[in-house]
């Protein structure tokens, strides 16, 4: 019983979070018919699990954050052949219009976003290069 009742807590930690985990640790404890020292090992090795969590999470967060810091411009350098497919990969990046889309994209080089995340920028350079085009991105200056 106690096999499958652990099966479930790592159930609840994925959807419920570490409250849920905790309640499930109680409810183990319990219905396991298990003597209080197995119910405190138990209990003291999901907070070991709970602090493994919580330090990954932590770490995740801090590489995040250097990733996202900064502000960066998405430049189209050149079209490449297949204007058309540019023009509507800019308008899904940009929202603008036909007219404007085609504006940006035949004057180039020229800067298609700015004030982009890293993540961002590298997305839409992604989209442009998949319709043929050139790409840089250049961290802003400000």
């Amino acid at each position: 019983m106690y096999h499958k009742n652990r099966g479930f807590a790592r159930i609840m930690l994925a959807g419920g979070g570490l409250l849920g985990l905790l309640v499930v640790v109680v409810i183990i404890s319990y219905m396991g018919g298990e003597s209080a020292e197995k119910a405190g090992k138990a209990r003291q090795h999901t907070e070991e699990q709970v602090k493994q969590i919580q330090e990954k999470l932590d770490q995740r967060g801090r590489m995040y954050s250097k990733i996202t810091e900064g502000s960066f411009d998405v430049i189209l350098e050149d079209v490449g052949p297949h204007e058309e497919d540019v023009i509507k990969a800019v308008r899904s990046l940009t929202k603008l219009g036909l007219a404007e889309a085609r504006d940006i994209v035949e004057s180039t080089p020229s800067t298609v976003l700015t004030g982009m995340t890293k993540i961002e920028a590298q997305s839409a350079q992604r989209q442009l290069e998949l319709a043929g085009a050139t790409v840089k991105i250049d961290k802003r200056r400000d």
